[in-house]
């Protein structure tokens, strides 16, 4: 009798073995069942996307777990993008393989099932990103073959034509000489005080980009010396350019290293074990003035270091509900920068200052208009205005009486005020009854001012650093000259506003076109940022060192967290 006889024997003749039979092969089928359920049912997880930059056409692989071995209803999301079902070439448990359709965008790749979206990815679109080229390849370097003029003054247009420019501007620049000079004209016998500064996106300097011309505006800041074309296949040749003085002169003396640390605390997180949240470091502007700034170091690696000028840090939840940076309930982002900052002076001659006749440019549009920030052109700005400029047509006299009126009749509150409801996002309208307010509102209510008697001006937002290395929240104002450029401003301080200065000055004439090295630079105007989450929330602050739309995003599922952003302190000063 062999084996299977006598299992058959045994089963005939005993019920005890016919019921132990079945006992296991339950035993077995749930066990089946149960790791079904388990691939069924646990939200799919991406180990990697490759490759992660692609164009319309190519094949991309998504490996990873829990996808389902049928596509089914599940489906692939790319930067709010639902993928259609021709799109997938194959659909397993452990790999997806797709063909990107045209029109995908950069952003976060999800794999989405019934039972979840998974952890995102990143995907980008490779016709938006320039193609690298090592610097040392002769053939592909950017070459200036002539300038449209040898002279030009500040504002003017600059027409650049070579070859190799690329036919999109994306991290190109054009770099013009700038030096640092005393009031006396005197430069350092060691040093002939030449550095050079880009061409500013945030003053709409550049007017026009291709692989072989270049239309750019002489930018603020901007002196006699030479310029170059700098783009990711490296710098081209110098070519001269004469920078003209028109209604006066802006030079550069003290210049100040500051390092600065920013951080923010997480904590208190409640939501699913799908809960995300990011959180924005913006950026410290590089001006003509703010000629250096660095990011040094960073607590934790962002999930992007340059996402519309901010730094993105992103906090995921892990399967258990816990933080996915560290096991502790807080979690702590920092990053420091090392920034240099140049004072400004600037001698206007009002009489040789520009009516500007073409108000038609970009930089007069937006700088004129009221945004979220200023308000422009509104009844009692209206009214107010002939009572201030009388019937001056001339825009640095216009920008001088208004600033001497607001120092003259508001006073200057040292603390920030709040609302009725204890929120700081006050209207700087307010002033006009009250007859005081803070920093900020003096410096919006300024440009606003300016802004109606159709004078350029834009709010700086940033920090300044006092005698005793104490960073201070802190706005102040610049206007624009044609034939010039921007002439900084400061009424706070000019109103008597009580932060401690390197060397005191008279204050009231000093801030009028003349800027100190205390202060640093985060924004010009408002950020408006797009959000890297699909259907998020977004959290901004008022009255911060930035002006910017979104500092925290969170998914749907994020019932509450507590974000403390740390005031900046300063680690150094050289």
């Amino acid at each position: 009798m062999n084996f299977l006889e006598k299992i058959i024997y045994y089963l005939k003749k005993y019920t005890r073995a016919r019921i132990i039979l079945v006992l296991v092969l339950c035993v077995i089928f749930i066990g089946m069942l149960s790791l079904v359920n388990h691939s069924v049912h646990e939200k799919p997880v991406i180990f990697s996307v490759s490759p992660q930059v692609a164009s319309a056409g190519d094949k991309i692989t998504i490996k990873g777990k829990y996808f389902h071995h049928a596509k089914d209803s599940g489906f692939v999301e790319i930067a709010g993008s639902k993928l259609s079902g021709s799109t997938y070439n194959s659909w397993k448990d452990d790999e997806i393989v797709l063909t990107i359709p045209a029109g995908i965008s950069d952003g976060l790749l999800f794999v989405v099932s019934s039972a979840g979206k998974s952890n995102p990815d990143f995907f980008a679109s490779k016709p938006g990103i320039p193609t690298l080229v090592p610097q040392t390849s002769q053939n592909t370097r950017p070459a200036i073959s002539s300038i449209s003029a040898e002279t030009l003054y500040v504002g003017q247009i600059l027409t650049i034509s070579g070859k190799n420019f690329g036919p999109k501007k994306p991290t190109s620049k054009v770099f013009f000489s700038t030096r640092k000079i005393s009031s006396s004209g005197q430069t350092n016998a060691l040093d002939d005080g030449t550095e050079y500064i880009p061409a500013n996106d945030a003053n709409f300097d550049y007017d026009y980009w291709s692989e072989s011309e270049i239309r750019v505006t002489v930018p603020d800041g901007a002196t006699t010396g030479t310029i170059y074309v700098q783009t990711e296949n490296g710098q081209s040749q110098k070519h001269l350019l004469t920078v003209q003085q028109k209604a006066g002169i802006k030079y550069y003396e003290r210049k100040q290293t500051y390092v600065i640390q920013l951080g923010v605390d997480i904590n208190g997180i409640q939501g699913t074990k799908d809960s995300i949240i990011n959180v924005r470091f913006p950026h410290p502007e590089l001006t003509s003035s703010q000629i250096m700034t660095d990011c040094t170091e960073m607590s934790q690696k962002p999930l992007l270091e340059d996402f519309d000028g901010t730094t993105l840090y992103q906090i995921g939840m892990d399967a258990t509900g816990r933080n996915s940076f560290a096991a502790a309930e807080n979690t702590h982002i920092s990053q420091t920068h090392a920034i240099t900052v140049r004072s400004v002076r600037t001698r206007v001659d009002i009489d040789y200052v520009t009516i500007p006749t073409n108000r038609s440019r970009q930089l007069y549009r937006t700088f004129t208009s009221a945004d979220k920030i200023v308000p422009a052109d509104v009844p009692q700005l209206v009214n107010l205005l002939p009572m201030i400029i009388y019937q001056s047509r001339n825009p640095y006299r216009q920008a001088k009486l208004i600033y001497e009126y607001m120092v003259n009749n508001y006073k200057i509150l040292n603390e920030l005020r709040e609302d009725s409801d204890g929120k700081s996002s006050t209207n700087c309208l307010d002033m006009l009854k009250s007859r005081q307010g803070d920093a900020y509102d003096f410096a919006v209510l300024y440009a606003a001012l300016l802004r109606t008697a159709g004078v350029p001006a834009k709010v700086m937002t940033g920090l300044f650093i006092d005698k005793n290395r104490e960073a201070h929240n802190h706005w102040w104002v610049e206007f624009y000259i044609d034939d010039f450029g921007w002439i900084p401003a400061d009424p706070a301080l000019g109103a008597g506003l009580n932060h401690s200065l390197f060397t005191e000055v008279n204050r009231k004439t000093f801030y009028f076109g003349n800027l100190d090295s205390q202060h640093i630079i985060f924004s010009q105007t408002v950020n408006n940022l797009k959000p890297a989450l699909v259907n998020s929330k977004t959290k901004t602050y008022d009255k911060s060192w930035a002006m910017q739309s979104i500092w925290e995003e969170t998914t749907s599922d994020v019932t509450d967290y507590k974000a403390e952003w740390n005031s900046p302190v300063v680690i150094g000063i050289y």
